[in-house]
């Protein structure tokens, strides 16, 4: 028991320390690393799948795939498999083989390295194949953003999540209104506001298009010191608008989450 140097000259550092540290700093996730190299990515061709370079990152423990690399399915029965990337810390090993099952594809054994040692099976491809063919199926591999993407992928998202959406509206008739391009599940998230004839904001909560059966509302507001009411109809993905005189235009539509 004590200290040990790792980040210092002279320092002593394992296999093991290193790549907890490394996975610390992938977030603890597991896979390939996205944009960087060619991502490992992937080509079938009489019956051989080539990858691309790229690096994977399993528990910490980086491993290079070199460009190029290959490895044969040999269509000799009906079966799905995956292309495994294997990671062993047993025996200090990696190795790229394939795991095929009959029916249906076979589970990958993930054993947690972080606190034991044992086998990782990552899977880089799916396939399917026959007794005359070997076909790439689509399969959500496993990447690793580095953090300024992440960041990035965050900001975004709350932009288009939380600024207000402006609507593009079509003229049904004087007075009516639509757009499309939405949802009862978006609607319900929203606060909506209907500005009329560059004046007037009619302030509503999506969620009261849907209080009663029928998907519509009727909105009370004041223009030009009298009141109207603004009817508001939603159906498949269209909301339909009807200002209270057929004088009042709506001249913008926002929904905000």
């Amino acid at each position: 028991m004590g200290l040990q140097k790792i980040t210092f000259e002279g320092g002593n550092v394992t296999s093991k320390m290193d790549s907890d540290l490394y996975h610390f700093l992938f977030s603890s996730d597991v896979g390939v690393l996205k944009g960087l190299k060619n991502e490992c990515g992937y080509t079938l061709a009489n019956n051989t799948i080539t990858f691309s370079d790229g690096y994977v990152s399993v528990y910490g423990r980086i491993i290079y795939v070199e460009n190029q690399t290959t490895i044969g399915v040999t269509p000799d029965s009906s079966k799905f498999g995956y292309v495994v990337l294997g990671v062993n810390t047993s025996d200090n090993s990696i190795s790229l083989y394939l795991k095929e099952q009959t029916g249906s594809y076979p589970s990958l054994t993930v054993t947690n390295l972080l606190t034991t040692d044992g086998l990782y099976e990552l899977a880089l491809c799916a396939y399917t194949k026959t007794t005359t063919s070997v076909t790439l199926t689509s399969y959500s591999r496993k990447l690793i953003s580095n953090d300024k993407t992440r960041v990035d992928d965050l900001d975004d998202e709350i932009l288009s999540r939380y600024l207000p959406k402006r609507r593009a509206l079509t003229l049904v008739t004087a007075g009516t209104y639509r757009f499309s391009g939405t949802s009862s599940v978006e609607l319900r998230d929203s606060i909506i506001y209907v500005t009329i004839n560059n004046h007037t904001v009619v302030t509503f909560p999506g969620e009261q298009m849907f209080l009663f059966v029928g998907s519509n509302t009727s909105i009370s507001y004041r223009y030009a010191s009298s009141d109207y009411s603004l009817s508001v109809v939603y159906q498949d993905g269209i909301v339909t608008l009807t200002t209270g005189n057929t004088t009042h235009n709506i001249t913008s539509v926002f929904t905000k989450k």
